[in-house]
């Protein structure tokens, strides 16, 4: 697993955050947390040290719970992204 097709996931899963439609404002707060780590690994091409994943990949997990009954599109693709860090040693 390369950090490209990482990227690629992280491009599908930040559009499909950008079409979700929260109420909850818990959600709202960990939606525009992950929307801004996720802009931030993809705006910046080199050089991200293996903390900013993690961090991901801490934030995916928590918001799996939260957004898994409305939103499964989402969900799906945040279980892949946290298969595919898990797969790069993160």
């Amino acid at each position: 697993m390369d950090r490209q097709q990482l990227h690629e996931r992280l491009r599908q899963l930040h559009s499909e955050l950008q079409q979700v439609e929260l109420v909850d404002e818990g959600e709202r707060q960990t939606h525009a947390r992950l929307m801004a780590d996720i802009r931030e690994l993809l705006e910046k091409q080199e050089g991200h040290d293996l903390q900013k994943y993690k961090l991901l990949d801490e934030g995916l997990k928590e918001s799996l719970a939260k957004f898994e009954a409305s939103h499964p599109t989402v969900t799906t693709l945040m279980g892949e992204t946290i298969d595919m860090l898990a797969k790069m040693g993160i």
